[in-house]
């Protein structure tokens, strides 16, 4: 009798257990974790469309389905970098796009409920991309298209108003069509010093090259301490200066004396040129008129310091560029900064990285007054805002990484001369001399 009774309450028990819902539910009903009516719950992940899908800056909208709509319960990263979540959905996230990212396409990857959807090249970041322009990298001296002709060491670069490009080129100055096609305009392998047309002409390291209105081409030939002209009919005559014997004396063409001098730049009016006399430690001005040539700034030491004039301390001077406002921007290759003179001769520091190792060489200034500095040493070009903020602009400074791209991503090993000009379209380009390799590069944003 016990032991029916017992069999009784056990019958009753399981009963009892399956009218109050102790079993396990089957798919699809209330309480099941991989329940498809709850969004939240564990829902395949994909990714439908990226919008916008290229862009400079900004946020951006991914839709797609499975999403968590709690926000940080969600990883989105574009190329690997993870980007901030500002708003969730279970089929919108809204996101800024991460810092660091460099220009070019990305994938943009979606991870949510442990699972995970990839959207290859869904995004194309617009930045500045580095391409190869001229030259075979190479030692040489061919002329010819873009693509074959050789440089020996390009330096300086200036561009006229057809846009031709110019290139100084060891003991040369070469000339690049809008057509893509390189030619000697004066000088020879050689080095020397001897006024004459075209390539009778000789030169011994020239380093920076500017233009005037009419076209003619003034150049500093370095090692012959002169300061020389080339007309538009390549006629070459020196007109500071005099070959061969170096100092610092004021006087008038070829009565004055330079040591090294490196950078020029020419004013507004292009009735004078001013002269970065590199191993004189001062800057000096060219009166194109009548010859003259005069002390305007620096000290003549070589310790870097704030003034007026020749006051100030501009240690190894390199290249110059005027702005809108007639203040010169120099390059201090002897103290690694970069200085603004402005029109009463006030030299102040704008940046730089206070070493002599960095070598800033030359420098370029945009329409919005942007500072662009090439730093030989580190292989990079810097950018100023007129506020003096910092930024790195290209060369990614590790002497490792590819040759063309996203611009800060790159190697440009020993960038010189830089000039900007812009394409029939208002679009700004950068060249510069990657002197190293022997190369033209050309920036361009896209």
């Amino acid at each position: 009798m016990i032991r029916q009774t017992g069999l009784i309450i056990c019958i009753l028990f399981a009963l009892a257990c399956s009218k109050t819902g102790n079993t396990p539910p089957t798919p699809g009903e209330p309480g099941n974790p991989d329940n498809p009516g709850n969004p939240d719950n564990n829902p395949s992940v994909t990714i439908t469309t990226v919008s916008p899908d290229a862009a400079e800056s900004g946020q951006v909208t991914i839709t797609g389905t499975g999403f968590n709509s709690t926000a940080n319960l969600n990883v989105v990263n574009f190329g690997g970098l993870a980007a901030t979540i500002r708003s969730a959905g279970t089929t919108q996230l809204v996101v800024d796009l991460p810092a660091g990212l460099l220009q070019g396409d990305h994938d943009v990857t979606v991870i949510a409920h442990n699972k995970v959807a990839t959207k290859v090249k869904a995004f194309h970041l617009i930045g500045w991309a580095v391409h190869n322009y001229a030259g075979t990298g190479a030692y040489g001296n061919a002329d010819g298209p873009v693509a074959t002709a050789s440089f020996q060491w390009p330096g300086g670069l200036a561009i006229d108003k057809s846009g031709n490009l110019y290139v100084t080129d060891l003991h040369k100055i070469r000339k690049i069509t809008p057509q893509g096609v390189v030619s000697t305009v004066a000088g020879a392998n050689g080095r020397g010093s001897i006024d004459a047309n075209g390539e009778n002409a000789r030169f011994n390291t020239v380093t920076s090259i500017v233009l005037d209105a009419a076209g003619n081409m003034y150049v500093a030939d370095q090692m012959n301490f002169t300061i020389r002209r080339i007309t538009p009919a390549g006629d070459v005559t020196t007109i500071a200066g005099k070959a061969g014997e170096y100092g610092r004396t004021d006087g008038i063409g070829v009565n004055a004396r330079f040591s090294a001098p490196y950078g020029l730049a020419i004013d507004a009016a292009g009735t004078h040129l001013y002269v970065g006399d590199h191993a004189n430690d001062v800057i000096r001005k060219i009166d194109l008129a009548t010859g003259m040539v005069t002390t305007i700034a620096g000290n003549g030491q070589s310790a870097s310091i704030d003034g007026k004039g020749l006051q100030a301390g501009i240690p190894g001077p390199g290249s110059m560029a005027f702005d809108k406002d007639g203040n010169l921007f120099i390059t201090e290759k002897g103290g690694g900064k970069v200085r603004k003179m402005t029109p009463d001769g006030t030299v102040t520091t704008i940046g730089g990285d206070l070493s002599v190792n960095t070598m800033p060489t030359h420098v370029a200034i945009d329409d919005d007054k942007n500072i662009y500095v090439a730093y030989s040493g580190m292989g990079k070009i810097k950018k100023y805002t007129p506020a003096g903020v910092e930024s790195s602009f290209a060369g990614n400074n590790t002497g490792s990484g590819p040759e063309e791209g996203a611009a800060q991503g790159v190697v440009i090993t020993r960038p010189e001369g830089i000039v900007i000009t812009k394409d029939n379209n208002g679009k700004q380009i950068f060249y510069i001399t990657d002197a190293y390799n022997k190369k033209i590069k050309r920036i361009v944003k896209e």
